[in-house]
């Protein structure tokens, strides 16, 4: 028996010893899967930027090929949570190589330094969700020294 052949033997029965061996199978062959299967969902999606601006901050949501009808938003406190649906731009089309994520996706974000009575304004434009609000600011309060 060839070296390489019993190396190759000695990985599989370690990943099927971890039991990762079907999980290991499976991911190396998702890009070409038939059928339309779904690309990985990253880690952190949708992408964000967090600005500050004057007197407000801008978040920036990264969302390409979604409209302002595919997307959810639900504010809880300080946690903004985006909710949506990321549709392939093809119907009936087999994917030869994917890279981009199509499902549905949940996010939640802190919003810092949010007021009670701040509210977030949004606006979607070019694949780009972008909100903003009224930095909540201490007003100068006198401290007495004891």
């Amino acid at each position: 028996m060839d070296m390489d052949k019993l190396k190759q033997w000695m990985e599989l029965a370690q990943k099927l010893e971890k039991g990762d061996f079907w999980k290991s199978i499976l991911e190396s062959h998702d890009e070409a899967a038939p059928g339309g299967a779904q690309g990985t969902k990253p880690s952190a999606y949708p992408a964000y930027d967090l600005y500050e601006r004057e007197e407000e901050n801008w978040l920036v949501l990264e969302l390409p090929g979604l409209c302002r009808e595919d997307v959810d938003l639900t504010l809880s406190g300080n946690e903004l949570t985006v909710r949506g649906i990321a549709k392939p731009p093809l119907d009936n089309a087999v994917p030869l190589h994917k890279e981009r994520f199509y499902g549905p996706f949940e996010r939640t974000i802190s919003l810092p330094q949010l007021g009670e009575q701040s509210p977030v304004h949004a606006r979607f434009e070019r694949g780009l969700l972008f909100l903003n609000y009224e930095r909540m600011r201490r007003k100068d309060e006198h401290i007495e020294i004891e």
